[in-house]
């Protein structure tokens, strides 16, 4: 797999560093507007303020750094090459970036009109991408078990956002009815189908890649995303046809996809022939164990038929499994471009006789420092501590919850910046070269 990759492929710099960089900006200000309302905010779960914190990090972070990684690893893993990458990651970047914005503040503002917009931003910013990728994948010549589970992920969210944009139309027009029993289903696409399904197909090419791990057993690989999928599809009926034996089996599929897919995953990583931990691998780490706490605070109370604890799902999934994830392979993936598109840049000056132009590219574990990504690990795992103890006991561990959480997120952007105006700095040192 590894012989697959299409170095020379890469879009530039530009291309998902606008999109990565924007991820944590969504997350300071989701933990910001729950610094500000205090633990109201989660006394029900339909308030507005939860329902703008819900789609920050949603749409604001997971979403947008998922299309970022995806811009990035399209062309590197599966030899996809983007048409004029630089025009279309701005086509998608821009009407999401504040489509997210307007989403969130239009629960915040209680705004119509601002609901309007950001639908119209967002289902733009989608279908483009989701047509655009989804043609590039049709036509590529690669069909690695991952090319078929990007599928399945890019239907999983044009699902989402269908089902997305006609509940904001339950908000925004006064004719048409609020389905709110529509928003476990949208939930259930949008973090199961698009994000879950995601992951899983990136884990099999990242992590034995920069883990430097056996390959994920085959059957897994096969297996595993229509698994997924195809659960989710059988409980959507249960939305149309109270079937509860599919609903139940359907559950305990889910759940089992779920414990096998964290669990093989930890073995893989205890397996691993590079015996130095890094920052990403605690982050994949501690997104397995979390996805494992997540299934069986979830599965317990459906097979007892007791309540669920909402909350402590949200915060289980949202930030213990998905954005632990992503927040990981950030720091795997800006430092990997970084050092790509440079040793490309020494690669063309020694192909034109101009050694001596060249500039000093870093090992990756040095753009973005490890302790500087270990200390951004400890304020994030200190604020999922938190915000788990804070769905049982707020009035105690709110406040340090979320501000733990705007820690984290402040860190997660500083050492992103920092790692972009590394690259800048050093773009500037190879055009005066040429130029001299």
């Amino acid at each position: 797999m590894r012989a697959d990759l299409s170095l020379q492929q890469a879009p530039p710099f530009s291309v998902p560093a606008r999109f990565l960089v924007s991820a944590p900006f969504f997350g300071l200000i989701a933990a910001l507007v729950l610094l500000w309302h205090g633990p109201e905010i989660i006394s029900h779960r339909w308030t507005p303020e939860i329902l703008a914190v819900t789609h920050f990090l949603t749409l604001g972070f997971l979403t947008m750094s998922m299309l970022g990684a995806l811009l990035q690893l399209l062309p590197v893993l599966m030899g996809m090459v983007i048409p004029r990458p630089l025009l279309f990651s701005s086509i998608v970047h821009t009407p999401l970036f504040f489509g997210s914005l307007s989403l969130g503040m239009a629960w915040l503002l209680q705004i119509n009109h601002l609901f309007i917009i950001a639908m119209v931003l967002l289902g733009f910013s989608f279908i483009v991408f989701i047509v655009v990728v989804t043609d590039r994948l049709l036509r590529s010549a690669n069909r690695h078990v991952t090319r078929s589970m990007m599928l399945l992920a890019l239907l999983a969210l044009l699902i989402t956002t269908s089902l997305g944009i006609y509940l904001s139309m339950g908000h925004s027009v006064q004719t048409l009815p609020l389905t709110r029993q529509l928003t476990d289903l949208h939930l259930s696409w949008g973090l199961f189908g698009w994000v879950l399904l995601l992951v899983m197909a990136v884990a099999y090419h990242v992590i034995p890649m920069f883990q430097i791990t056996d390959e994920y057993p085959a059957i897994h690989r096969r297996w595993m995303g229509w698994s997924v999928f195809f659960t989710l599809l059988a409980l959507s009926l249960t939305y149309i046809w109270q079937l509860e034996i599919i609903r139940m089996l359907s559950t305990l599929l889910l759940a089992g996809c779920l414990i096998i897919f964290s669990l093989t995953t930890l073995w893989v990583l205890h397996k691993r022939r590079r015996q130095l931990a890094d920052t990403t691998m605690r982050f994949w780490q501690l997104a397995m164990f979390s996805l494992l706490l997540l299934t069986l605070s979830w599965l317990i109370p459906t097979l007892i038929n007791s309540d669920l604890p909402v909350f402590l799902l949200g915060v289980l999934m949202i930030h213990g499994f998905a954005m632990t994830t992503i927040n990981g392979m950030m720091y795997k993936i800006i430092p990997f471009i970084i050092w790509l598109h440079l040793s490309v840049h020494n690669k063309n000056l020694r192909d034109m006789g101009e050694r001596g132009s060249q500039v000093k590219v870093p090992h990756m574990r040095k753009i973005i420092p490890e302790a500087a990504g270990l200390w951004q690990f400890r304020f994030h795992l200190l604020s999922l501590v938190l915000l788990v103890i804070a769905t049982i006991w707020p009035s105690w561990f709110y406040y340090p919850a979320t501000l733990s959480l705007a820690i984290a997120q402040a860190f997660l952007l500083f050492n992103l910046l920092k790692a972009v105006r590394f690259y800048n700095l050093k773009i500037t040192e190879l055009s005066m070269f040429t130029e001299t």
